[in-house]
């Protein structure tokens, strides 16, 4: 069996598939930085975490800015409507990604860490479990492209598995904030705080609907190749 590379190289589009795998390595990126966002954040150092969430910022539009440079690129070339159109869903994918990552910063840098900490460990629980989704993610694009196949169903399965564990914590997590009693928590902290947990969960949800869809542009690539 072919590989996705090997697909594109005689339509001379190797380049766009190899800046998707740039665009998969910087919302990964993007998720990380995130996580050091939080830690910041926990250790009360909010200078730092303001710090953290620009660079969260500066990262999920670099990713904008890849997705609108291959976009641009699918217009171009002998790529047929239905490459184009995958190809265009499986980058608005990734882009999702890196989008809820920092729509989490964004909601981190107007809460005071007082109100999260008795989710403390969930919180990091899932963070930790939504990089490892990330990471897969990113590696399951590298393996397509560089044409170890076999593995990728292996890695989309273990991402299915990942976020429904992050779908467990989550559930959890919002069971311990119904128990809280914020007397004189305002209705537009609560909402913050909801959005917060909502936006981390996301992360995993777009990497499982990003790796469904690398299984079927693998499975077009092979019938085509094959």
């Amino acid at each position: 069996m072919g590989t996705l590379l090997d697909w594109f190289r005689t339509r001379r589009e190797a380049k766009i598939i190899r800046r998707i795998k740039e665009h998969a390595k910087k919302a990964y990126n993007c998720v990380v930085q995130f996580k050091e966002a939080l830690l910041l954040f926990f250790k009360n150092d909010m200078k730092g975490t303001k710090s953290a969430i620009k660079k969260v910022n500066q990262i999920e539009n670099e990713c904008d800015n890849l997705r609108r440079e291959i976009m641009n690129s699918l217009t171009q070339g002998e790529l047929s409507p239905q490459v184009r159109n995958d190809l265009a869903h499986l980058i608005n994918r990734l882009d999702n990604v890196a989008n809820s990552a920092n729509a989490a910063a964004r909601r981190l840098g107007i809460l005071h860490p007082n109100l999260l900490n008795q989710i403390y460990d969930l919180l990091m629980e899932m963070i930790d479990k939504t990089i490892l989704c990330a990471e897969i993610l990113r590696d399951a694009i590298e393996i397509e492209i560089e044409g170890a196949i076999e593995e990728v169903d292996k890695s989309i399965t273990k991402i299915n598995r990942i976020e429904h564990e992050v779908d467990h914590i989550h559930y959890k997590i919002l069971e311990e904030l119904t128990k809280l009693e914020y007397k004189d928590l305002s209705p537009f902290i609560a909402l913050n705080i909801y959005e917060l947990i909502e936006s981390i969960e996301q992360i995993s949800d777009y990497c499982e609907h990003t790796a469904d869809f690398v299984k079927i542009i693998n499975l077009r690539a092979a019938s085509k190749i094959g």
